[in-house]
C-alpha cells in the first residue's frame, strides 16, 4: 500500500496543508493511525507526560530528561544545562562583577520570580489567584493601582495585610495551561492576545476561539516543558510515538530541543512519516535539526513496517532499525545506513544483514562487513554465472574471492599492508562461517569454503625501513605548533579554548610517556603517585591484561596533566566522566571517557594545519623535501617513543619493561639492524678507536674491529682469551681503563659517563662502611682512569668536522643499538624513567 504525497511544500499557506490533510485516503490514515495507537503508551512517564492535553513536564530528579536545577545555591529554578544558571541568575551574574564560583554560593535571587517553573500566587492571604503585577494577581493589582492614585506614598505591605481574597479565577480553557481566564473568552491573558492575532481581519466582531483551534494552542511553557497540541494531529501522534522510541532507547528527552522541533514541524508537516527528507523544515540549531531528522528516520522506518516492507530488504539499511551498536555503546542512533546496491550476489547480501541482524556489531564492524562483501561481490561477478546461485559455486569461485583479497587495495586508492588484507579476508571468512553455523546457507555448495591454502602471507620487513616512528626532527617542528592543536574540532559542550587545552594535554602525554591511544584516553583524575621523591603515572594495560601500571614520569609531564586538570574543572562534565582524565563527547553512550577514534582524527587535522613540514631527506638540490604527513597519526608517538631509547642504546629487557611489552620480541624489532648499516657504522668507528692513554689506534678492517675484539661494557677489549670467550672472561675483572687490551671508541661515551657515576657511587659507600684504604683508593683510581677516557672522547668528537661529527654520531647510535639488543646497552643514556611495576610489585 502507498500514501499519496500528503506533505506541505515549505513556502505554502496553512490551508493548503489542512487540504493535503484532507486529501489523505480515509482508510490510511484510519489504519496508521491505529497503528501507532497501539504501539504509544498513554501513560507513558508518569508525573511527566499529560496525555490529556498533549504537554510534558520534564521531572528534574529523571535521568531520562534533560532538565537540571539552577546551580546557585539559593535558586530553585530550572535550567537545560547542568551545572548551568537559569536565565534570570546568568542575567544577574553578567550584571555583577562576582566570579562564578562565588556568585554561586553566594546569590540570592528575587524572591518574586517564577520558581521551577510556576508563576507566583497572589501576596494577599490565601487569594488563589495568579500573581501578575507587584505580586498581586489582576484584580487586587487594579485595586492597588487606584489607590496609588489618592495615597502616592502608601507602603505595600501595609495595603496587603488590609486586602481580603478573591475567589478562584476559572482556568484557560486551553488544555494544560495554568493560567487563570480572564472574563473575555474564557482565555488567559496569553492566549487571549493569540486569539486576537488569529481574528484580526474580524475585529469589532471576533467569534468566540473554536475547538479546533483550542486543540492546536500549546499553554506557557517553561524550560522543563513541551507541548505537542500545536502540531496537525497525524504529526502529533508520530512525535509521540518517536519521542516514547527515543526513549526506550536510553537517550534524552530535551523538552527545550521538542518544543522547537514542534514549532519548525506544526506549520510546515501534516505527517513527519510521509515527509521527504529534503522538505523538512531547516536552518535549525544542531540538536533541533538532529532530533527532527531522527524522528523522520524512526517514523519512516515505522511506516515501512506499517505497510509490511521487510526493513532487510531495502538497498539502504538502517544501522539503528538492525540494532548496530555504537562505538561509545548503545544502540547507534547516527543518520545515514549502509548501502548495499554494490552486492549483485542476493545470497551475499542477505548473509551481511543476517550476520547484523543478528550479531548486533558496531558501526565499524558493520561497514568492514559490507566491504568485504563488496570485494566478494566483485569477485564472483567476473566468474561464469556471476555468483548468483550459492548451489552451484565451486573450489574455483573460492579461489576468486581469495585472490580479490590478496590485492585488495585501501579506500583511497593506496597500498594496503598484507596484515590489513589478511585481516579482512579473515572478516569476511567469519561471516560466511557464522551464516553457515547458523544454518542459513544450508543450499550452498560445500566447495565453497575456506581452505588452508587461502591465507595472505606476510610481506618481508626491510630491516633498512626507518618503521612507523616519527624522526625527532619532525617532533621539534610538531612542537613548535602545539598552538594550533584543536582548532577547529568540537567536543561536546566544551568552548574552543577548552578543546584546544584537552588536544595539547593529550599530544604531549601520547608524545612523552609512549602510551597506547586508547591507554592515554583512558587515564583517570588521579592518576598522578608522588612517590619516593619521583612522579609516577598510572595507567592501564588493558591489551596486555595488565592494570595500575605504573611509569616514572618528568616534572613536564605532571605539569601537562596539572594543567588540562585546572581547565578540567571549568567543565560542564558529562554525566558519568568525574572519574576520568578527558570526558567524552556527550551525555549518551556506554563509555564515558574520550575514545581513541576521537584523537586520531584530532591529530590528523593538526598535522594536516601546519604550514610546513619537512622531513630528514633531501632532493638533488639539497633541499629538504616536505615530510609524509599520513605518518603522523597518534600511535606513530608510541613508536617514536620506544625507538628513541632503542637508539639510544637501552638494553632492550630493559625497554621491554619500560614499554611493558609481552614479548621480548616485540620490543627487540626497535632494535634491528642490517648487516649493511652495521658494516657501514663499524667501518666509520674502527678510524677512532683509541687505546687506554688515548692515543690513537685504529683498527685495521671492519673485520678486526668485529672479529679480533669483544664488546665490553666499556670499550672493545683484544685481549685474546677474552675474545674467544664472549667478553665474560677478562682476567683483571674489567677494570678496563687500566688495561693495554682497552679499544674505546666514541660510541661508548654515554656508557663510560654511566660507569663513573657508578664508581662515585660505589666509592661513597665504601667510605660509610669505613672499607680498607685500598678499596677506596682503587675505586679513585678506577674513577679518574675512566674520566680520562670519557674526557679523551669528547675532545676527540669536539675536535671533527661538523659533517664528520654527525657521521660518527649517526655509527654510535647504529652500534649502540646492536650492543642494546645483545645486552650491553645503558639504562640511562636518556635519563630514562623508571620501570612499570617497580613499586606495586607487578611484572610486565
Amino acid at each position: 500500500m502507498t500514501v499519496p504525497g500528503n506533505v506541505v511544500p515549505l513556502h505554502q499557506p496553512r490551508r493548503d496543508a489542512d487540504q493535503a490533510a484532507r486529501g489523505l485516503p480515509p482508510k490510511v490514515l484510519t489504519e496508521w493511525t491505529a497503528w501507532l495507537r497501539e504501539r504509544t503508551e498513554p501513560g507513558w512517564r508518569p508525573g511527566e507526560w499529560d496525555h490529556d492535553a498533549y504537554l510534558f513536564s520534564g521531572d528534574v530528579d529523571h535521568a531520562g530528561t534533560a532538565v537540571y536545577r539552577c546551580d546557585v545555591a539559593a535558586c530553585d529554578a530550572l535550567t537545560r544545562t547542568r551545572r548551568g544558571l537559569c536565565p534570570i541568575c546568568e542575567k544577574a551574574h553578567r550584571a555583577g562583577g562576582l566570579g562564578l564560583k562565588e556568585f554561586k554560593a553566594t546569590h540570592v535571587p528575587d524572591r518574586n520570580r517564577v520558581i521551577s517553573g510556576e508563576r507566583a500566587g497572589c501576596r494577599v492571604t490565601r487569594c488563589p489567584r495568579d500573581a501578575v503585577l507587584w505580586g498581586l494577581c489582576n484584580a487586587h493589582s487594579s485595586l492597588r493601582h487606584k489607590h496609588l492614585q489618592r495615597a502616592p506614598d502608601s507602603g505595600l505591605e501595609e495595603w496587603i495585610e488590609r486586602q481580603t481574597p478573591y475567589p478562584p479565577s476559572p482556568a484557560c480553557k486551553v488544555a494544560g495551561c495554568r493560567y487563570d481566564a480572564r472574563a473575555t473568552w474564557g482565555l488567559c491573558g496569553i492566549h487571549g492576545s493569540r486569539w486576537k492575532k488569529t481574528t484580526a481581519a474580524t475585529r469589532g466582531r471576533r467569534p468566540a476561539p473554536t475547538r479546533e483551534w483550542l486543540d492546536r494552542q500549546a499553554p506557557f511553557l517553561n524550560v522543563h516543558q513541551f507541548s505537542l497540541a500545536p502540531l496537525h494531529p497525524v504529526a502529533r501522534l508520530e512525535m509521540l510515538y518517536a519521542l516514547q522510541q527515543r526513549d526506550e532507547r536510553g537517550q534524552k528527552i530535551d523538552p527545550v530541543a521538542v518544543r522547537q522541533a514542534v514549532s519548525h514541524l506544526a506549520e510546515r508537516v501534516d505527517s513527519i512519516a510521509t515527509a521527504p527528507a529534503g522538505q523538512l523544515p531547516g536552518g535549525m540549531q544542531a540538536n533541533v535539526d538532529a532530533l527532527v531528522r531522527e524522528t523522520h528516520r524512526v517514523l519512516r522506518s515505522a511506516f515501512d513496517r506499517f505497510e509490511g516492507v521487510d526493513p532487510t530488504g531495502r538497498d539502504v539499511l538502517d544501522l539503528s532499525e538492525l540494532g548496530v551498536k555504537s562505538l561509545r555503546g548503545g544502540t547507534t542512533q547516527r543518520s545515514g545506513g549502509l548501502d548495499v546496491t554494490d552486492i549483485r550476489q542476493p545470497w551475499l547480501r542477505q548473509i551481511l544483514v543476517t550476520w547484523i541482524a543478528e550479531t548486533k556489531p558496531n558501526t565499524t564492524e558493520a561497514r568492514r562487513g559490507l566491504r568485504v562483501c563488496n570485494a566478494a561481490s566483485r569477485a564472483l561477478d567476473l566468474r561464469p554465472g556471476g555468483g548468483v546461485d550459492p548451489s552451484a559455486l565451486v573450489f574455483a569461485d573460492m579461489n576468486a574471492v581469495v585472490d580479490t583479497f590478496r590485492v585488495l587495495p585501501k579506500l583511497d586508492g593506496g597500498a594496503m599492508s598484507s596484515k590489513q588484507r589478511g585481516a579482512l579476508l579473515s572478516f569476511f571468512f567469519k561471516i560466511l562461517d557464522y551464516n553457515r553455523a547458523a544454518g542459513h546457507l544450508d543450499g550452498m555448495s560445500a566447495s565453497f569454503a575456506r581452505h588452508s591454502s587461502h591465507v595472505i602471507k606476510a610481506e618481508e620487513v626491510d630491516e633498512d625501513d626507518v618503521g612507523k616512528a616519527l624522526p625527532e626532527s619532525v617532533i621539534a617542528q610538531l612542537d613548535d605548533y602545539v598552538d594550533l592543536l584543536g582548532e577547529g574540532v568540537t567536543h561536546g559542550k566544551m568552548t574552543p579554548e577548552q578543546v584546544k587545552a584537552m588536544a595539547r594535554a593529550v599530544y604531549e602525554l601520547l608524545r612523552d610517556t609512549g602510551r597506547r591511544p586508547y591507554e592515554i584516553a583512558e587515564l583517570r583524575t588521579d592518576c598522578l603517585e608522588h612517590a619516593d621523591g619521583e612522579w609516577l603515572l598510572i595507567w592501564d594495560n588493558r591489551k596486555g591484561r595488565r592494570l595500575n601500571r605504573r611509569l616514572e614520569i618528568e616534572r613536564d609531564t605532571v605539569e601537562t596533566i596539572r594543567t588540562w586538570l585546572a581547565v578540567r574543572d571549568t567543565l560542564d562534565l558529562p554525566t558519568g566522566s568525574e572519574g576520568f582524565l578527558f570526558p567524552p563527547a556527550g551525555e549518551n553512550g556506554k563509555i564515558r571517557h574520550l575514545v581513541s577514534d576521537q584523537i586520531a582524527p584530532m591529530i590528523r587535522k593538526w598535522a594536516d594545519s601546519i604550514p610546513v613540514l619537512l622531513s630528514e631527506e633531501f632532493d638533488r638540490n639539497g633541499d629538504r623535501v616536505p615530510f609524509d604527513r599520513s605518518l603522523i597519526y597518534p600511535y606513530a608517538f608510541r613508536h617514536s617513543f620506544c625507538q628513541r631509547y632503542a637508539d639510544a642504546g637501552v638494553r632492550v629487557e630493559v625497554l621491554r619493561e619500560l614499554m611493558d611489552h609481552k614479548s621480548m620480541q616485540t620490543t627487540q624489532r626497535y632494535y634491528r639492524i642490517s648487516h649493511k648499516r652495521k658494516r657501514e657504522a663499524v667501518n666509520v668507528m674502527r678510524l677512532h678507536t683509541v687505546d687506554r692513554k688515548g692515543r690513537s689506534a685504529p683498527m685495521a678492517s671492519a673485520t678486526a674491529y668485529e672479529a679480533r675484539s669483544v664488546a665490553v661494557p666499556f670499550g672493545n677489549c683484544t685481549e685474546p682469551s677474552n675474545v674467544k670467550a664472549g667478553g665474560k672472561a677478562c682476567p683483571i675483572r674489567f677494570q678496563c681503563a687500566a688495561c693495554p687490551s682497552y679499544r674505546p671508541d666514541p660510541s661508548y661515551l654515554p656508557a663510560i659517563e654511566d660507569h663513573v657515576r657508578s664508581l662515585k657511587a660505589d666509592r661513597e659507600m665504601a667510605v660509610m662502611m669505613e672499607a680498607d684504604e685500598f678499596v677506596v683508593r682503587n675505586l679513585d683510581d678506577q674513577i679518574a682512569a675512566f674520566k680520562g677516557t670519557a674526557e679523551t672522547m669528547r675532545k676527540l668528537v669536539e675536535a671533527m668536522s661538523p659533517d664528520e661529527r654527525d657521521e660518527v654520531e649517526q655509527a654510535s647510535a647504529v652500534l649502540r643499538k646492536v650492543r642494546a639488543a645483545q645486552g650491553h646497552g645503558s639504562a640511562v643514556a636518556l635519563g630514562m624513567p623508571g620501570l612499570p611495576g617497580q613499586r606495586d610489585g607487578s611484572t610486565a
